[in-house]
Order: structure tokens, then C-alpha cells, then sequence
């Protein structure tokens, strides 16, 4: 797989990138898709503090099965991208990666489809960049955690910052346990959801290949709220599809969805029953249909 040199300060930068080939025939190909490479890339931007390996089970059969190009970029300091920052570490640096990679993987017309932090980022990429502007048709969020991210006396459903910082103690003092403890929550496991204990080591494993201050570090970033930006954006035409958990135990969706829907009412949202923040692994099938619908009425 690919890496870049950041526009920003040369950091390398990795990202995933399957594309379908026109010539070859795929395991499980969809008769719908039959052999036309698809005209849309899916760019994915990962939550915090994953990789871009959370998307594989999905971004695997997007590919091969529905003939989709799909761009999976590592953040700075997760997965297998370099961590580098100096004083001015902020949302300005993640966004400035992520444009060097769409431009450097050649990106034409694209959806986002992004988690999480990656929400926000694709948010302040969309506005902050003519090429990611020009080229970006579609934007499907999964558990954003935008525009209030931190609780207030006026938005009360946010995670407070005391619950910030027993996150990062938690992964400070024990990463391997604190992770271990928390991944079942992050899919609402005990919400009805099942998630095999293998499954659960992978992510562990996704987690511990992340950089220590990148995790501390990024946290400052994301947890900055976005309302300004996200009322510039109701301005907007492009679509967007929100999708969050019933049972996100991170973010409720009425702290998060149910706001952005109310400020871009534009906005279609789906509320997944029983689903937790990693409704990307738990409701593998329901968003499968939900995003081909949506990419395709672009």
C-alpha cells in the first residue's frame, strides 16, 4: 500500500487503496455492479483511536464486490503513518494530510464516508479545501461526535471532560487493559449486540499500533466544537446521510444526530436500534445497504 509525504511538514503518510480491477473477475460480484468500475471513489477516514483497518470488512467487498475504488487514509500518529507535530498541532495539520493524500492518490469525484472524528475532519475538508470541494459529491457520517463534542451546561448530553480524562488516564497507565475493558462498550455489546472475543483482539490490536502523544494530542483537536462550521454548512447542497447508534454510549444521538439534523435539515438520518459507536462492525449489513442506496442517487 502507498504512503505520501505530508504538504504540511513531510510526515509520511499511509493509506489503503483498492481498486477494482477492470479486467479481472472478483469473488462474489454483485450482478447489480456487473463489470463497470464505479465512477465514485469512497474515501473513509477512520475514528479516534483506531486505523484505517477498521474499515477492512467493509472496504474488502466495496471493492471486489461492488467495484468501488476505496481510499483509506491512516491520521498522523495511527495505523502506519508516521507521528510528527510541532506547537501548532491542530485540525489545520490533520486537514492539510488529508487533501496531500486525496491529491496524491490522484482522487477524482468521491463520498466520504467517515466516523467519528473523521466527520468533523471531513466536515473542516470540505469547506477548507477547493479541491476536496470540487470533487466531493457526498458525505456519509457514522456516530459523529460534531458540533458539541464536550459536555456544557447547554448541551449536557456531550461526554464530559472528567470522562475525557479518565480515558486518557485509562490509556496512559494500561493501554492493553483499559482497551480490553472498553471495546465491548464501544459496540454495545451489552445492548444485544454480538462481537466474537477474536474480533475484539483484532481491534486491541488496531489500538495499540497508535502513538501515545498522538492519542493524548489528538483528543484536544477533535474535541473543539464545530458549530459555526456546521451552520455555514446548512448553506450547502451537498447530501448527507448520518448514521448513529440507538446505543452509542461515546456520543447519544441526541447530543450529536439529532442536533446536525435539526441545523442541516438537508441532513438524512438513521437511527440504528441497539447500535453502539462501532455500528460500523455490529450493523455490517443495514449500513451496507444504506450507503449503496445513498451512493447511489448521487
Amino acid at each position: 500500500m502507498p504512503t505520501i509525504s505530508s504538504p504540511v511538514d513531510s510526515t509520511s503518510l499511509f493509506y489503503r487503496d483498492y481498486t477494482p480491477s477492470p479486467l479481472a473477475t472478483s469473488y462474489r460480484p454483485s450482478p447489480e455492479a456487473a463489470c463497470a468500475v464505479q465512477p465514485l471513489t469512497l474515501v473513509f477516514l477512520h475514528g479516534w483511536p483506531m486505523s484505517s483497518r477498521m474499515y477492512e470488512h467493509l472496504a474488502l467487498p466495496l471493492c471486489e464486490t461492488h467495484r468501488f475504488r476505496v481510499v483509506a487514509p491512516d491520521r498522523r500518529g495511527f495505523g502506519r503513518s508516521e507521528w510528527r507535530a510541532g506547537e501548532g498541532f491542530g485540525w489545520d495539520v490533520l486537514v492539510g494530510d488529508l487533501v496531500g493524500v486525496l491529491e496524491g492518490a490522484g482522487v477524482g469525484e468521491f463520498v466520504f464516508v467517515a466516523s467519528s472524528m473523521g466527520c468533523t475532519e471531513s466536515l473542516l475538508a470540505y469547506q477548507g479545501s477547493e479541491f476536496v470541494r470540487e470533487r466531493c459529491k457526498g458525505l456519509i457520517w457514522l456516530g459523529p461526535i460534531m458540533p458539541y463534542p464536550l459536555q456544557t451546561p447547554t448541551h449536557p448530553l456531550s461526554p464530559s471532560t472528567e470522562l475525557w480524562a479518565s480515558i486518557l488516564d485509562g490509556l496512559r497507565d494500561n493501554r492493553a487493559q483499559f482497551v480490553s475493558e472498553a471495546l465491548p462498550g464501544v459496540f454495545a455489546v451489552e445492548a444485544g449486540n454480538e462481537v466474537h472475543p477474536k474480533v475484539l483482539e483484532h481491534y486491541e490490536r488496531i489500538v495499540a499500533e497508535a502513538d501515545g502523544v498522538a492519542i493524548e494530542r489528538t483528543t484536544a483537536v477533535f474535541n473543539r466544537e464545530s458549530e459555526e462550521e456546521m451552520r455555514r454548512f446548512a448553506a450547502e447542497e451537498v447530501p448527507v446521510l448520518v448514521v448513529h447508534g440507538g446505543s452509542d454510549q461515546s456520543m447519544p444521538a441526541e447530543g450529536s444526530a439529532v442536533i446536525i439534523k435539526e441545523m442541516v435539515p438537508r441532513v438524512e438520518l438513521k437511527i440504528y436500534e441497539r447500535a453502539g459507536h462501532g455500528l460500523y462492525l455490529t450493523h455490517t449489513d443495514k449500513l451496507m445497504v444504506d450507503l449503496l442506496e445513498f451512493v447511489g442517487k448521487l
